[in-house]
């Protein structure tokens, strides 16, 4: 019975974390996302930027929002997203503004590229932290046999 009550307040905690931190993480980078494209855009585009920071910032805020959310815990998942965005803004700079790539397509590829590195960047420190941890657990569970010097040799 005790197992059910805290199997029971575990999935009311998920409950709450989806419908409190998942929609403002969402809302937050919807309007992250339509703000900068609109600065990145709107100088060469003038109020056509709108008609393209409008659908992309709405599609890249719940896009990005859901790998937040899935690829790390709830602690990380802002910090985690704020990683992603600063990459995805870094690429449409790069795109844009120094290889004069098309708006809509310096839009996709920077989201692309931006939320490929955050996904690989993530999975390499996953790895890394498992590496070190297996690494410290199985040196701590086989002292060092290198330090013998076989003395066991017979003299006679």
């Amino acid at each position: 019975m005790h197992t059910q009550a805290q199997g029971y307040r575990t999935k009311q905690n998920l409950a709450k974390w989806l419908w409190q931190d998942i929609p403002i993480l969402v809302m937050v980078s919807m309007l992250a996302y339509f703000c900068f494209l609109e600065q990145l855009l709107v100088s060469d585009m003038g109020p056509r930027a709108l008609a393209i920071s409008l659908p992309f910032s709405c599609a890249l805020g719940f896009i990005s929002t859901m790998i937040a959310s899935t690829m790390v815990g709830k602690s990380y998942m802002w910090a985690y997203a704020s990683f992603q965005f600063a990459i995805v803004i870094l690429f449409a700079h790069i795109f844009y503004t120094v290889l004069n790539v098309n708006a809509i397509l310096s839009v996709l590829l920077s989201s692309f590229t931006g939320f490929g590195i955050a996904i690989s960047t993530n999975s390499l420190l996953v790895e890394y932290l498992r590496w070190r941890t297996s690494r410290s657990h199985s040196s701590h569970q086989h002292p060092n046999v290198s330090g013998s010097t076989g003395s066991t040799m017979n003299t006679t």
